[in-house]
């Protein structure tokens, strides 16, 4: 049997402008670790506002982070 495979993603807010983006996490991102990840990789201009968990099988062409 195969073991189904997810994606998470982060929705972020940049409080000075009220950009939004979202992007997938890498695998070792847990949500103890999810804001200091977003922090340190965008200059801790983003706020990580939510995730969403999402079926690979519904991205086909997506390749997982290295």
């Amino acid at each position: 049997m195969k073991e189904e495979q997810f994606i998470v993603f982060c929705t972020c807010v940049r409080p000075t402008t009220g950009t939004e983006m979202t992007i997938p996490l890498p695998p070792e991102v847990t949500p103890e670790t999810v804001v200091d990840y977003i922090g340190n990789e965008f200059g801790w201009m983003f706020i990580p506002m939510g995730v969403q968990v999402v079926p690979v099988d519904g991205y086909p062409n997506y390749d997982e982070p290295s």
